[in-house]
Formats: structure tokens, C-alpha cells, sequence
């Protein structure tokens, strides 16, 4: 069978939006962190398949989750590098506070589940070249920040357009215009370019896009763009047998219609950006992934990136 992986972000209200659009009293619950988390794993059992989950540390600091952050790590997901703030603007942080950035979740992270990460997501695939030699100095075996799709541009813009309530790096996304130029399957990168094959840099391995016209491939597209293309998009990435990384968020997997999370989602006009996943009810997500990993799993066997990333 053709190789493939599920990747997530698991990024909650707190760390995406940091209190801007919360309408409820007290703030956020963190409720769905734990809910998040279940229903992911759950849905995610019924195909045996472990997933990659990339991890903010602020989010192992409250002791309530300690149980379902153990016990995701305990099932065989892979826990991975998302930052410690999940700091948006990360590509444009000085050397210092990136690395005060992996390494504060990396500390987090060993002391809840007892081991560190090899793998390293930038939030927003933000990422830039000079971070890959603080990943190399501190044991780190792959990046997965790179998404190589045309679209790029179009993608930058209407993230700086939707969060103009946001200041800084926050309002910038997807790395160096490079990245869109990047290999569309993994490789090893040089020491000073992600977007370059070489033979001293990390492994990369990059979201998947559709080969050719470099669509993007993802959870959140499914639920904005319906299962047709979808359906498109994979029959072609089947037929020229590309390994596929399918990614998904938090969200995908959290209700946020319900009272007590839907006074914590910012407003279409709060000047932040507002995913679909936050505005569809649980069902008719659960519904969509389901088809979608049903037509995956049929073709592909899922390893976790830390696995796949060790066969590069």
C-alpha cells in the first residue's frame, strides 16, 4: 500500500486568538482541549491509526488535562513541537526567542509525558531558514512547516486581511514565498534552505498539495470547498501514487455551536480570522472526515511522521 499520515494542530481558542473575541464571562473554559483531543482519538481508532500531534506548550500547563494529554501519548500518538505560545509570527522572531520558543515547549512536554520532541510544526507553516539549525542543535529529526502550494500569495493576503485586530507578525503566515516552490515529497533539506534538497539539513516533510497545479489537500478545504473536490484532488494523487499527509486542527473535532465554546469564537467581523471548522457542527464534520479517511485508508497505511520521517 502507498504511505500515508495524519497530521494535527492542535491549537485551541486560547492559543490561536489570546482572549481577543472571548464574550464569556471568565474568559475561556479550556474545555475543548480535553473534548478535542477524545473525539480526534476516537474517530481516528476505528482505522488503527496513530496520528502526529502537533502541540503548544501553554497547553500542558493546566494539571485538569494532564490525564488526556498522557493518555494520547499512552495510545501511541505522536506528540510534536507547535511552539510554546504558538507564536504566529514565528519566522520573523529573533534567533533567542525561537529558540526560547522550541525549547519552552519542549520542557513542557517532558514533564508531562516524560519525552521530548523530534518533530516541529510552525504555526501558520510560518517558518523560516535560520531555524532549522536550532532544531539540528537540539536533536530534532524533521520539520513539517513547508506547504508548497501555488495559492501561497492568495493565502498571505487574506490572512493579513482578516486580522487586521492583529498586530505585527501575527497578521503574517506560511514562511518564505519560497516554500511554494518546495518539493512535493519528503526529502532531506540543506542546512540553510527548507525549501532545497541537500544532505545536511532536517527532513522535511511537507503538507501535501495536488501535483501539478499544487492545490492544497486538507481538512479545513474539505469542509470550505465539499467532498467533490475532495474527491478530485485525491483520485489524481492516488493514480500518480504520492504519499499523502493528511492535515487536521483542534477544531475539526470540537462542537463549537454548543453553549460554553460558542461565546469563546470571535465573530466574523471581530477582525481575526474565523476558520469553517469553527462555524460547522461536529456531526456534519465528523460526517465529511469519514468519507474522506474511508477513501484514504482503502489505499494508504498510516504511519506517524516521526516513523516515516526515520525512512527518508
Amino acid at each position: 500500500m502507498l504511505r500515508g499520515a495524519i497530521s494535527s494542530d492542535i491549537d485551541t481558542l486560547q492559543s490561536i486568538y489570546g482572549g481577543r473575541g472571548c464574550r464569556r464571562a471568565g474568559g475561556y473554559t479550556y474545555d475543548e482541549l480535553r473534548i478535542g483531543l477524545e473525539n480526534s482519538c476516537t474517530f481516528l481508532d476505528k482505522y488503527g491509526i496513530k496520528a502526529t500531534l502537533f502541540m503548544v506548550g501553554d497547553d500542558f500547563t493546566r494539571t485538569a488535562d494532564h490525564d488526556v494529554i498522557r493518555a494520547v501519548a499512552g495510545a501511541g500518538h505522536e506528540i510534536a513541537n507547535h511552539t510554546m505560545t504558538h507564536a504566529q509570527g514565528f519566522r520573523l522572531l529573533s534567533a533567542a526567542d525561537k529558540e526560547r520558543e522550541i525549547a519552552g515547549m519542549e520542557d513542557a512536554c517532558h514533564a508531562v509525558v516524560g519525552k521530548r520532541p523530534i518533530g516541529f510544526r510552525s504555526p501558520g507553516w510560518n517558518m523560516g531558514d535560520d531555524a532549522i539549525g536550532i532544531l539540528q542543535r537540539r536533536g530534532y529529526l524533521y520539520d513539517s512547516s513547508v506547504h508548497p502550494m501555488s495559492a501561497t500569495p492568495l493565502f498571505k493576503f487574506l490572512h493579513w486581511w482578516n486580522t487586521s485586530k492583529r498586530t505585527g507578525g501575527d497578521r503574517t503566515t506560511l514562511g518564505h514565498m519560497s516554500y511554494m516552490f518546495a518539493p512535493l515529497q519528503p526529502y532531506r533539506t540543506t542546512a540553510g534552505s527548507l525549501a532545497r534538497r541537500g544532505d545536511d539539513g532536517l527532513i522535511e516533510l511537507p503538507l501535501t498539495v495536488v501535483p501539478g497545479i499544487r492545490f492544497p489537500f486538507w481538512a479545513t478545504l474539505l469542509l470550505a470547498s465539499g467532498f467533490g473536490v475532495f474527491e478530485k484532488c485525491y483520485r489524481l494523487l492516488r493514480a500518480l501514487e504520492y504519499p499523502i499527509q493528511y492535515q487536521f486542527h483542534l477544531s475539526d473535532f470540537v462542537d463549537y455551536n454548543q453553549h460554553g465554546l460558542a461565546e469563546q469564537v470571535p465573530a466574523l467581523n471581530d477582525g481575526v480570522y474565523v476558520p469553517q471548522a469553527l462555524r460547522v457542527p461536529l456531526a456534519q464534520k465528523l460526517e465529511l472526515f469519514e468519507r474522506a479517511v474511508d477513501m484514504i485508508a482503502a489505499d494508504y497505511s498510516f504511519v506517524t511522521l516521526d516513523e516515516w520521517a526515520r525512512t527518508v
